[in-house]
């Protein structure tokens, strides 16, 4: 009997097939059926029949179906147009196409922190130190500044 090296350490959960409890995946889960409880894979791909209650944890989410309580999600979220997603959602990238649905909380992490407006809105730059009546001027169009380059 040949097995295929791609598949091992995948799992589907074909329409029609109740799962409850919890499944740690090495690679893909592919969720056709319904799953009540926790899984934990590398990727997951729910398809348009899938419904996932519970807490899911992955690198990537792929969701046509349904997607429901805690999801942590490192990488990146993608809920397509027959998806609907629902709970407390972590992830780092997310797209979500027009008809796909999303309700709770959500928070991005492992993205660069933003700054926020009144911060950035009040800073000024530092002035110069230029004794009383002293002008700064650029340097003539075509020429360098002293001791500069002009290739800059």
């Amino acid at each position: 009997m040949a097995t295929n090296l791609d598949q091992s350490n995948n799992l589907v959960i074909g329409n029609g097939v109740t799962f409850k409890g919890t499944l740690n995946v090495p690679k893909k889960a592919t969720v056709y059926g319904t799953i009540d409880g926790e899984l934990t894979a590398e990727e997951i791909f729910i398809g348009q029949s899938g419904k996932i209650t519970g807490k899911v944890t992955a690198r990537s989410i792929e969701v046509e179906g349904e997607l429901h309580q805690v999801i942590h999600c490192r990488d990146h979220l993608h809920i397509r147009a027959s998806g609907k997603v629902s709970g407390k959602l972590e992830y780092s990238q997310i797209q979500i196409e027009r008809g796909g649905e999303f309700r709770g909380e959500m928070q991005q992490v492992g993205a660069p922190p933003v700054i926020p407006s009144a911060t950035a809105n009040s800073f000024t730059a530092p002035k110069p130190n230029l004794p009383l009546g002293a002008a700064m001027s650029a340097p003539p169009s075509g020429s360098a500044a002293p001791g500069g380059n002009s290739d800059v």
